[in-house]
């Protein structure tokens, strides 16, 4: 069986707590199971208390052959936050709100510097997504075209900083990227926007990205959990966009701040990030025990 785990966000103790849960142990240093392995869905760092400790412990698994572990957008972002930029300052701005999301990672790190930039080299070896015959998973979105992108463009690991100027410097690549590590957004028409959990003001917004466009509103294909979205319609653009048939394997990604008790979108949709990291405290760590299954079951989600 392979347990899919959701967002950490620098919550070691509620990891640790999870893994136990699902019956891993430490052994040599390592959380293993005995029939088990784990893939855990991105985003390990920022926003929680610990980010030192669970990357550790992802890392230590991943490296023993315990789990598999994909790259999360926040790991991409500290990568670009971290990048120099040839012509001043570095690729992904130092603006108060970007480093407010980063302080808590650098609060963890505060004296272990050089143990925090060999993980930045590690988040370049991550995966941007895993594909079996039985399943796939990705931070955010799993769509083909993109993905036969990444692939096109030997970039199903981003591997390198070269590689970090080149996803920027092409607008199709970067898309492909993004898209996989943050999902599809849609821009809100006549100056729109709205807050959003972390009280952030947006002009974008995710959609639902497994959900057939044609014939729907923005309000009807956003997903924005707590948030009221204008009803405006789609541009022909995003109606014209695939989307992730209900005859498709079953798919696994994190990402979207969902709340309440983890639950399903689809028989073959299922997101892990249940804002762990939320700032109300009510948000739990989730997982699926998967064993192979093509309809998923509601069954098989363990959360603390």
């Amino acid at each position: 069986m392979i347990d899919f785990i959701g967002d950490i966000h620098g919550h070691r103790e509620r990891l640790e707590a999870l893994l136990k849960k699902l019956g891993y142990s430490v052994v040599n240093g390592t959380y293993c199971h005995p029939t088990n392995t784990a893939i855990f869905l991105g985003d390990y760092i920022d926003r929680g208390p610990d980010a030192r400790g669970a990357v550790r412990i992802v890392r230590k698994m991943v490296e023993a052959g315990t789990a598999q572990a994909i790259l999360g957008n926040h790991e991409l972002n500290a990568l670009y936050f971290w990048q120099k930029d040839p012509n001043g300052g570095y690729l992904r701005e130092h603006t108060i709100n970007k480093i407010l999301i980063h302080s808590k990672t650098m609060a963890s790190f505060q004296h272990y510097q050089p143990e925090f930039f060999d993980h930045l080299d590690w988040f370049l070896s991550l995966p941007l997504f895993i594909e079996t015959e039985n399943f796939r998973a990705q931070h955010a979105c799993f769509d083909m075209e993109n993905i036969q992108t990444l692939r096109r463009e030997g970039l199903e690991i981003i591997g390198n900083q070269e590689n970090l100027f080149r996803i920027l410097a092409n607008k199709k690549i970067r898309r492909a990227v993004m898209d996989t590590v943050q999902g599809p957004e849609v821009e809100l028409e006549n100056g729109a926007t709205y807050r959003d959990s972390e009280e952030v003001l947006r002009t974008r917004a995710r959609i639902k990205w497994w959900m057939d466009p044609k014939g729907k509103t923005l309000q009807d294909l956003s997903f924005q959990p707590g948030v009221k979205i204008p009803p405006q319609p789609l541009s022909a653009e995003v109606q014209a966009r695939d989307f992730y048939r209900e005859t498709e394997r079953p798919d696994f990604f994190g990402h979207y701040w969902l709340e309440g008790k983890p639950t399903l979108f689809r028989s073959n949709v299922c997101c892990l990030d249940y804002s762990i990291a939320s700032y109300k405290g009510t948000g739990v760590l989730a997982a699926y025990r998967f064993d192979g299954e093509t309809h998923l079951s509601e069954k098989n989600f363990f959360y603390v």
